[in-house]
């Protein structure tokens, strides 16, 4: 017998070891059963299918499986609770109790005509299945889904294939299968591309050339720029979203950006060769492609002539060449080539203005009227900006001129209180009296403009007539000198004139290109300020807001005129000249 007892020892401790693992197992169930039971009581029956589940998936036994039943009937969710009741009985059947027996064969009764079967057979695996939005997970999934009776919602998904949607019905205990065939979904997109015009256009798909229009192919789906060119014209690019599968027409716009060549010879004579190809006899005009062309004139006993050019988008180019005799000298040879003066051209300038002859204040022209003894009336000096456009048909053309200017001048006037009477202002007291003028304004003129020209240097003169407005102020200081002190201060609001106007300019034009030159030289802006608007200020006395006195007794106001007559400015100028 001794030898028996260590092997029936060993026996003994084998099979405590391989028990320990279930024992661990049931402990964790055993507490979410009794917590599941705990929620079912409540009616948490949420907490309740929580626990019931995680028992079942720590140690599957009857009583977790009946659990999960239980609360999915509660819940209301019919078909789950179905399979759960049908699970409990095919797996722990001979372990149920005569009443669980009982109450699942109960449930499944209850159940069967408020449900039926769902099979879906999905052509793909791992495709998403959705059921009225409820995922089961990734294909395949179980061949029959127990689910409510009614109509119900499959969708099916998968990266790379069309989506799929399916709708059942299903009636009591019945079944209806869903075929799920995916679709392998393209990637590509059909476009079709037209150009608006008559003129085919090269289309570019992302820069690249594709072909001309009319044109359609496939594109990968995203977003994709499409344009169009030709020699002379270009479509702006379009950005399009292409879609999987979708057709896409895009209409180009075209709109020309053909450069402009212009050469003729100055007796008509000449063979003109455009790019080496041949285009007439002494002259030429026509559109080009923008970029580098070359230019050639020959004729038989004449220096030939030749030149290079790069233009760009609706440029023109346009020159007057000038043929020299074989032998002739090289310095005639360089200056009779010059570029043709025609086309649009234009400038603008900073200027100095001089006032000539004086303004035409009472200062200047009563003086003595006014009771003064003396005053002191200088010419007015100012500045001011200028600009032009026009067209010439060389060597004459017509230009819209506006232009900008601001005077300023100090006059003075003294009284010694012993002039005539009944004059106003009285020459009483004796003071000193000093006025600051102002004036501001704009001339808008149509001229004509005569210019000559070498290759270095441009001579021009302009001159015509337009609309001025000027825009006048007023500040008089009168300071009493007879030891009272007073002083007052008068500025009266601001005037205005309108008045016809005439402008000349003479300039000496340093040609830094053939298009851009540095202009010198001298500007006339000439008006009237005694033709329409106002040119004076009213007397007021000294209660009126224009005057303030500012110490002592009032000193009277009379009117006063700001300008009268002719004002005529001159003065020097410097700017740029742009040109055909």
């Amino acid at each position: 017998m001794a030898p028996r007892a260590p092997r029936s020892f060993a026996l003994f401790l084998a099979l405590s070891v391989a028990s320990a693992p279930l024992s661990v197992l049931a402990q964790p169930a055993q507490s979410d059963i009794a917590e599941g039971d705990k929620a079912t009581r409540a009616k948490d029956f949420d907490g309740a299918l929580a626990h019931y589940q995680a028992a079942l998936k720590a140690a599957p036994s009857g009583r977790a499986q009946m659990g999960v039943a239980d609360a999915l009937y509660q819940l209301g969710r019919a078909g789950e609770a179905y399979e759960a009741y049908d699970e409990t009985l095919n797996t722990y059947g001979p372990k149920l109790g005569p009443v669980e027996k009982a109450l699942v064969a109960k449930r499944l009764k209850e159940l069967a005509p408020k449900t039926g079967w769902l099979s879906l057979r999905v052509s793909e695996a791992g495709a998403q299945v959705d059921v009225d939005g409820k995922s089961l997970g990734l294909s395949p999934v179980p061949a029959l889904v127990r689910v409510t009776t009614g109509p119900h919602d499959v969708h099916v998904t998968k990266a790379g294939f069309a989506p799929f949607a399916g709708h059942a019905d299903v009636t009591a205990d019945g079944k209806i299968v869903i075929e799920a065939t995916l679709a392998a979904q393209s990637t590509q997109a059909h476009v079709v591309v037209h150009a608006s015009g008559n003129e085919p256009l090269r289309v570019l798909v992302d820069g690249v050339d594709v072909g001309v229009t009319p044109w359609e192919g496939d594109l990968p789906a995203g977003t994709h720029q499409v344009a169009g060119r030709s020699s002379s014209s270009q479509a702006e690019a379009q950005t399009v979203e292409l879609t999987a599968g979708s057709r896409t027409a895009i209409d180009l716009v075209s709109a020309a950006t053909a450069a402009h060549i212009q050469i003729r010879t100055n007796d008509g004579k000449g063979a003109i060769f455009l790019d080496g190809v041949a285009k007439g006899e002494g002259a030429f005009s026509g559109d080009v492609a923008p970029g580098p062309h070359s230019v050639v004139v020959s004729r038989d006993g004449y220096e030939r002539f030749e030149k290079t050019m790069t233009l760009g988008e609706r440029q023109t180019w346009a020159e007057t060449v000038s043929l020299v005799t074989v032998g002739a000298a090289g310095s005639a040879s360089a200056d009779s080539a010059l570029r043709a003066y025609e086309g649009i051209y234009g400038g603008f300038g900073l200027f100095g203005a001089f006032g000539v002859g004086g303004m035409g204040t009472d200062l200047q022209t009563n003086c003595n009227t006014l009771g003064a003894v003396s005053c002191n009336t200088p010419s007015p000096v100012g500045g001011g900006a200028f600009g032009y456009v026009g067209w010439t048909w060389d060597p004459v053309g017509f230009e819209l001129m506006l232009g900008g200017v601001g005077d300023t001048v100090k006059q003075t006037a003294t009284f010694d209180a012993q002039g005539p009477s009944g004059n106003l202002p009285a020459a009483a007291p004796a003071r000193t009296e000093s006025f600051s003028f102002g004036r501001i304004g704009g001339l808008a003129a149509v001229r004509a403009r005569a210019s000559f020209q070498t290759r270095l240097l441009r001579g021009t003169v302009a001159g015509g007539v337009g609309l001025s407005y000027k825009e006048m102020f007023l500040e008089r200081n009168a300071t009493a000198t007879d030891g009272s002190g007073a002083n007052t201060k008068y500025v009266p609001n601001a005037v205005g004139y309108f008045s016809p106007a005439i402008t000349g300019e003479a300039a000496l034009e340093i040609r830094l290109t053939p298009t851009i030159a540095v202009s010198v030289g001298g500007l006339l802006w000439a008006d009237n300020a005694s033709i329409a608007g106002s040119n004076s200020s009213p007397a007021l006395p000294p209660s009126k807001a224009q005057t303030q006195v500012l110490n002592g007794n009032p000193i009277p106001t009379p009117a006063y005129h700001f300008a009268t007559g002719p004002q005529v400015f001159i003065g020097p100028f410097i700017g740029m000249a742009f040109g055909p």
